[in-house]
């Protein structure tokens, strides 16, 4: 008896963690190759992210100014981003949790408050300069 729920707890256990690691890799497949476009709540400012479709790298374009770095997703399906000049920016600590729906993605703090909504774009919708 004690074998059989050992193994039940064991199979039990191995599909919740591929069920996990599918999700994540779903979640991947959604962003990369994709653009986002919200306005920052600072500044006022439009700013427009491309995640890359190859490898986990990242353009954002903000008035008058180019930026990039490398951007993952954690094993709690938040996504994170580290500038790769300006750490003060994006350190890469601060990770948010995407909710996609249709031609909008929101993104929620560790509080589960939102941070932002943006346009969810198809493709590299970065701005020309």
């Amino acid at each position: 008896m004690m074998k059989k729920l050992f193994l039940l707890m064991l199979l039990m256990l191995h599909f919740a963690s591929s069920n996990a690691k599918a999700d994540l890799k779903d979640l991947d497949q959604k962003l990369r190759d994709h653009t986002f476009v919200y306005i920052d709540k600072k500044t006022g400012f439009e700013h427009t992210i491309y995640f890359g479709r190859f490898g986990q790298v990242y353009d954002e374009y903000f008035p008058c100014e180019f930026v990039d770095g490398t951007w993952w997703i954690t094993s709690s399906g938040t996504v994170c981003l580290e500038d790769s000049y300006d750490k003060s920016r994006r350190d890469g600590k601060i990770c948010l949790k995407p909710i996609i729906k249709g031609g909008r993605i929101s993104f929620y703090d560790s509080d589960g408050q939102l941070a932002f909504h943006a346009k969810y774009i198809q493709g590299n919708g970065m701005p020309f300069g």
